[in-house]
């Protein structure tokens, strides 16, 4: 069977027991590899939506990518890297990323 995007953010969503309202609309569940270095990075963000917002906020972003918490207390609630160019996307059930407007 054949998942759409939607639904399997939606399932991401559900597996980690997210509100769907706190991913960004136009998240996708792939994981962003830059073209040359990251622009910066943090574990200390929560949610794909805060990392969506710092990219905003940073200048130069393009791009970000989340991955969720993976239960290591020295890894923090996630990890959210920036992005000034975008070399590879690679489909990731558990990765979530997305690309600043124009």
């Amino acid at each position: 069977m054949d998942i759409t995007r939607t639904s399997r953010i939606a399932a991401l969503a559900g597996a980690l027991g997210l509100a769907l309202a706190s991913l960004p609309a136009d998240a996708e569940t792939c994981k962003l590899y830059p073209a040359s270095e990251i622009i910066d990075g943090s574990y200390e963000l929560v949610g794909a939506e805060a990392c969506e917002q710092w990219c905003g906020e940073t200048e130069g972003c393009i791009a970000w990518s989340y991955t969720p918490h993976t239960f290591n207390p020295d890894t923090g609630p996630g990890h959210c890297r920036l992005l000034s160019d975008v070399g590879e996307e690679v489909e990731d059930a558990r990765e979530i990323c997305g690309y600043m407007e124009e």
